[in-house]
């Protein structure tokens, strides 16, 4: 290796590890701090406890908060994917007019500053005679969210062999059949991926909540920044935030083993399909493997 490229391959890897440092040092302070005994984090620490945990889950406007913010999550991510699973298959069609500018709406959300969208849904609530409420809260996370599902979903979508569901539909499946059987379970790791990145956007989401949440039920940003303000909550909020983020590395780590699962589980039984039919895949094995006798049955009769 010439001296440059060991400079560069050298200043690469420092990089990284000051990325990595700098990615997770806030991680680390929060973890030290929420177990520190002296209610104000500072260092060096006073001791180690406990006690904040149980505070923190003591404490109802607190734990609701953070309760709220979840539920809200999920609704928000299974709208959002739902839609994205619909629009990404109309832009995946052949014929599509205008598709440049359906794609350049679809994508507006990310460019447009949340604070500016926030007051805007605040005003059609308004205008509308809804005014403040958790569902305007869900709407305004479902409509940040579906770019960021679009973006999972539509690649996906586009890489799949158009035959399958041809081969479906030509065997006597239906559209709807043919899309359950087939599509989907192809489409499943993209749905997760989805899912959760929705979930992080509207969990995480402040200027739509705090515009549109009625008074006294906060989301968990919300309630966090304004406990951030009460030294006395501060202890508490510390604690939470640590198990927030153990549970989202869980969370991640689940998802990303239980989408290789799927995969491998898909793949073969694809491959089974494949060797049962000749090079034909029908589209009962992608639910019961134990249907592959009788069509080879048929096919050898």
């Amino acid at each position: 290796m010439t001296r440059g490229g060991q400079v560069g391959r050298t200043a690469l890897w420092v990089y990284f590890v000051l990325f990595i440092v700098f990615l997770f040092a806030p991680l680390v302070a929060l973890l030290v701090f929420s177990v520190n005994d002296s209610p104000i984090p500072t260092l060096p620490m006073s001791g180690v406890t406990t006690k904040w945990f149980q505070q923190a889950f003591d404490n109802g406007a607190l734990t609701g908060a953070l309760v709220r913010s979840a539920l809200l999550g999920v609704i928000a991510s299974i709208l959002a994917t739902a839609l994205a699973i619909m629009a990404s298959i109309g832009l995946s069609g052949g014929r599509l007019r205008m598709r440049t500018l359906a794609v350049s709406v679809l994508m507006l959300p990310l460019v447009v500053p949340y604070i500016s969208l926030a007051v805007g849904l605040l005003i059609l609530m308004q205008a509308i005679g809804v005014g403040t409420s958790l569902t305007a809260v869900v709407l305004g996370h479902t409509v940040i969210a579906l770019p960021f599902a679009i973006l999972v979903i539509l690649p996906r979508l586009r890489s799949l062999d158009p035959l399958l569901g041809e081969a479906a539909r030509d065997l006597g499946a239906s559209e709807w059949g043919a899309f359950r059987m087939v599509t989907l379970p192809l489409l499943a790791p993209s749905l997760v991926s989805s899912f959760l990145i929705c979930f992080t956007t509207s969990f995480d989401e402040f200027a739509i909540a705090s515009f549109l949440a009625p008074a006294g039920t906060p989301t968990y940003p919300v309630f966090l920044y304004s406990s951030s303000r009460t030294p006395a909550l501060l202890p508490e909020v510390i604690a939470v935030g640590t198990l927030v983020i153990a549970l989202s590395l869980l969370l991640v780590a689940a998802a990303e083993g239980g989408r290789r699962w799927g995969e491998r589980r898909l793949e073969g039984r694809t491959a089974a399909a494949v060797a049962v039919t000749g090079g034909v895949i029908m589209p009962d094995t992608f639910t019961d493997a134990a249907q592959s006798q009788p069509t080879q049955e048929r096919a050898g009769g």
